[in-house]
């Protein structure tokens, strides 16, 4: 029998992939948004987000210009349109698309991009408090119709809410005094200091503000 020709045949079919990866990218950024504006700037998408999975991604800050940094692959990021960020297109790593999201408070909450085969989100790693600052913050609050409740600091360095034959709930730590619950990501316990001094908790949400002296 005659010998097949399969080197042949595998270079034809990847010069046939070839030719089509360059049409394709030859149309890339067809898709455009013109004369948009990014809803931060630059320095506010900088930090770390987190996927339970995939690990850190980090968007760092060179020259003016976002850096990508995802399992030592780093590259420049260049923004496309609204708040959508790519990479340039490296013969080694590919192209990397970004969108960053915000939450509810308005700032740079979560970074989504395309994984193998589907979507991530990336939620940013939260600003560390210092332990001494949580021991402070711990204590008895009153509410507005007189019941007290207390903020419990665990021996896992979590701060958690714990309010009369109610589930405990852990405070996630935000920015700066200003906390989250996992439930609802548009409300935002933050603690007031004044003078070195615990002097009460707020709760914010989309209805309003209360405020809940420390006893």
């Amino acid at each position: 029998m005659d010998q097949t020709p399969w080197s042949d045949r595998l270079l034809a079919i990847r010069m046939k992939g070839k030719k089509a990866g360059t049409e394709a990218r030859a149309k890339a950024g067809a898709e455009r948004a013109p004369n948009t504006m990014a809803s931060h700037a630059l320095a506010d998408y900088v930090g770390e987000y987190q996927h339970p999975a995939y690990g850190v991604l980090k968007i760092g800050m060179k020259d003016g210009q976002l850096q990508f940094d995802f399992h030592k692959i780093q590259l420049p990021l260049t923004r496309f349109h609204y708040d959508r960020f790519d990479t340039p297109d490296d013969e080694i790593y590919g192209k990397w698309s970004l969108n960053f999201v915000t939450n509810p408070q308005g700032d740079v909450g979560t970074a989504v991009m395309s994984l193998d085969e589907a979507e991530a989100s990336f939620t940013r790693r939260p600003e560390t408090v210092d332990p001494k600052l949580l021991q402070q913050l711990a204590g008895t609050y009153e509410n507005p119709t007189g019941v007290k409740f207390q903020v419990v600091l665990k021996e896992d360095g979590s701060l958690y809410l714990v309010f009369p034959g109610a589930p405990e709930e852990k405070l996630m730590p935000y920015k700066g005094l200003k906390f989250h619950v996992k439930e609802f990501s548009d409300l935002v316990w933050e603690f007031v200091v004044e003078k070195e001094q615990v002097k009460a908790l707020k709760q914010r949400d989309p209805s309003g503000e209360y405020v809940f002296p420390r006893k």
